[in-house]
This record gives C-alpha cells, sequence and structure tokens, in this order.
C-alpha cells in the first residue's frame, strides 16, 4: 500500500523536472535572441581607371585607299635590233636620264655613213645642175636654145636639190635611230623585273624592257560617301587638307595632302573619287597596297575618353564615373564620333571626370571600386595626388598626341 507521503514526493519531484525545463527553454531562447547576425558586406570590385579630357581633337573622316604610282612607265625599244648592254638590276631606283639598257648600235652608224656618203653625192649633183641651170639660162636669153630645154634644166636642179632634202631627213632619221639605241630613265623611279637578257631581239615598240613606277612622290586613291562630299568642298575651299596614311604593319603614319576631287559622284555606288599625294620619302608606301586613310577636316575643343569605358544600356551610352570616395554613378553621354581609339563626346561630361575602363560588370550605382595597382584602403579617401602611380599607367593616350 503506497503512503500518502511517497505520493506527494513524487509530485514534488515532477514539478522540479518540470521548472527545470521551463528555465532551460527560456535561457535558450533569451539566448538565440541576444546574438544578431552581421550584416553581409559586399567587396570592393577591381576596376581601371582612365580620364575624360578636353583637349584640341583634329576631326578626321576615314576610308580605305589604294596605293598607286603617280607614273608609271613601261620601256620599251623604239628601234628593232639586238640588246647589247643592261645597265641596271631588277628592283633598282634610277634617276631621270640615267642609262638602261643599250641596244647594238652599229647598224644604225653604217646607216648614217651610207647617208652622209649619198648627202655627198647629191649635193654634187644639184651643184652640176645648178651650172647647167645658169648656163641655159644665159643660152636661152640669146635664143641659142629652147624655152623647154631651158625648162628642163631648172627641173633637173629642183629635183636635185628635193634629193638633197630627201637625203637629209633619212640622215636625222638615222640619227634618232641610233640615238634611240642608248635607253635612257625617263623619270625618276623604282624598276620592276628586267624581262630580257642581253643578246636577245628586241622588236620595235612591241617588247617589253622593264616597268618603272614613281614612287617619291606617290599618290593615294580613295573613295567617300557623297554626303561628306559637302564638307570637305567647305574646308578645302581656303586651305589644303592634311590626310594621313597608314600602312598594315607600320607604327608610323605617313602625312600628305589632298591634291585631288573628282568631277562627279559614282551613281552606282555613291562615292566620290579624291586622291591624295604625298612625298614617300620612306618608302613606307608601296604601288597597290591598302592603307587605312584619314582626312583631316578641322580642329576642336572636346572631350574626349577611352573607348573601352563607353557602355551600352537601354536608354543609350553612358560611363561609370568614379568620385573621391571611391564610389561610382552611372553617367548617360553623347558620342559624337570615334577617333582612333578614343570616343569623342559632345554631352555628359566635362573633360575632368575619372571613368573606369574596365570592370564595369559589376559595378552598380554607389558601388565601392577599388583600382587595380592600388594600395589604397578602397573606402578610405583618395591620396592627396589624385591617383596612384600604377593607376596612371592604365590611361589611354589621346588621339592626335
Amino acid at each position: 500500500m503506497i503512503s500518502i507521503s511517497s505520493i506527494k514526493s513524487r509530485r514534488y519531484f515532477i514539478s522540479c523536472i518540470y521548472t527545470a525545463i521551463l528555465i532551460i527553454a527560456m535561457l535558450s531562447f533569451q539566448g538565440c535572441g541576444g546574438d544578431k547576425e552581421a550584416p553581409h558586406q559586399i567587396p570592393a570590385a577591381p576596376v581601371t581607371t582612365g580620364e575624360a579630357i578636353k583637349k584640341p581633337t583634329p576631326y578626321y573622316i576615314t576610308a580605305i585607299g589604294t596605293v598607286k604610282a603617280i607614273d608609271t612607265i613601261t620601256v620599251r625599244s623604239r628601234v628593232t635590233g639586238y640588246l647589247s648592254k643592261i645597265a641596271i638590276k631588277n628592283g633598282d631606283i634610277v634617276k631621270a636620264g640615267q642609262q638602261l639598257f643599250t641596244m647594238d648600235p652599229a647598224p644604225f652608224e653604217a646607216s648614217i655613213r651610207q647617208l652622209r656618203a649619198e648627202l655627198a653625192s647629191d649635193n654634187t649633183k644639184y651643184e652640176q645642175a645648178k651650172r647647167d641651170y645658169n648656163r641655159y639660162r644665159d643660152l636661152v636669153r640669146r635664143k641659142v636654145v629652147s624655152a623647154e630645154q631651158f625648162e628642163q634644166k631648172r627641173l633637173e636642179m629642183k629635183t636635185a636639190s628635193d634629193l638633197i632634202a630627201v637625203t637629209q631627213a633619212k640622215l636625222v632619221n638615222a640619227k634618232n635611230d641610233l640615238n634611240y639605241c642608248f635607253i635612257k630613265s625617263p623619270i625618276n623611279g623604282l624598276t620592276g623585273y628586267i624581262f630580257p637578257t642581253a643578246g636577245n631581239l628586241i622588236e620595235e615598240n612591241k617588247d617589253e624592257l622593264v616597268v618603272i613606277n614613281q614612287i617619291s612622290p606617290i599618290a593615294v586613291n580613295f573613295y567617300l560617301p557623297q554626303k561628306y562630299l559637302a564638307k570637305v568642298q567647305k574646308y578645302s575651299a581656303n586651305a589644303t587638307l592634311e590626310v594621313l596614311a597608314i600602312s598594315e604593319g607600320q607604327g608610323s603614319r605617313d602625312a600628305g595632302k589632298l591634291t585631288f576631287i573628282d568631277n562627279n559622284v559614282d551613281t552606282k555606288s555613291g562615292t566620290v573619287w579624291m586622291q591624295a599625294t604625298f612625298t614617300n620619302a620612306n618608302r613606307s608606301l608601296w604601288p597597290g597596297n591598302y592603307v587605312e586613310v584619314m582626312l583631316k577636316l578641322f580642329e576642336e575643343d572636346v572631350v574626349q575618353i577611352p573607348m573601352q569605358a563607353t557602355c551600352d544600356g537601354p536608354e543609350g551610352k553612358f560611363v561609370w564615373v568614379m568620385h573621391q570616395n571611391k564610389t561610382v554613378d552611372m553617367r548617360p553621354i553623347e558620342i559624337d564620333r570615334r577617333s582612333g581609339k578614343m570616343d569623342i563626346v559632345t554631352a555628359g561630361l566635362t573633360g575632368e571626370e575619372e571613368i573606369i575602363t574596365d570592370g564595369q560588370l559589376r559595378l552598380f550605382p554607389g558601388a565601392v571600386v577599388k583600382v587595380k595597382g592600388d594600395k589604397t584602403n578602397s573606402t578610405g579617401r583618395a591620396p592627396s595626388s589624385g591617383k596612384s602611380a600604377d593607376n596612371s599607367k592604365s590611361k589611354t593616350a589621346g588621339a592626335g598626341e
């Protein structure tokens, strides 16, 4: 039989257990509520910066051009004969008047000697005919000979005189043929491949000997859309426009002048043919090469930025501008054109901003950035110099520098 005291003891024990469990639960609840989770912090985005700079910038119209020799001469012989001597080599630079080839002159020298002998004989015949004419003139006055006989002597003298003129003309022609045996360069230029070899029979005005191209100065032909014609005419009216030519693989630009605008627009392509002339002193422009042509119309003060800083958005183009506290904001801009590797900005920037040129994909308005190579704290103040040395190396030079 269970006593009343044991029942009371059991109830007291259970009550203590419930109380302990309640206290533990309350303490656990309070402990969980007291520890608050720290907010998540977005790290600074690594970027490269550049500058928006306002400076005098040329206005260029670009096109693809073809280099063309101003003068191209195909050298041929003006007489038929054997080629006896070649005085140049393939690819030589020659000057006007320089000896190139020699045709065998012996036949032409012999022809000159023969004609000189014929001329001497003709002169003798003329002198005899002249004496007969003078003698018959006196005889006809005295009516010793008839008028018909006198007229015959006059015709003989005239024939002898005409024969002298014919022989003299043949002699001049023979001397010219002899001079043509010594073939000289008519221009300054660069020779191509020499087609014949010495000893070959060369036909007059038929066989090609060599082609000479004048490469200094040299021309570049290019075509512009007709919409630019009015601008080109406007700025070329009072000044000679500068043209730059950039050859593939060449680091430098050749400077020349616009020298020709065609007098009509091609109706099939809607373009205008233009030509620029270059001194080409270093021979970097070669006939037949394709080059990038940049026609300079004028120069103006505009804001320019590296082209890699320009971004495209739903509402147009924009750039990310970095502030002194290393945060960034979007800045809508308007681009007029591209000059080299620079975009020309007409609205949105003043030319004193620092802009992001790389790393834009991780940015949002108000985002904190860290310039690559900058050792300062990304959330701290900017150094007094404005930019670190490493950051300055990332700037892109402006067009025209």
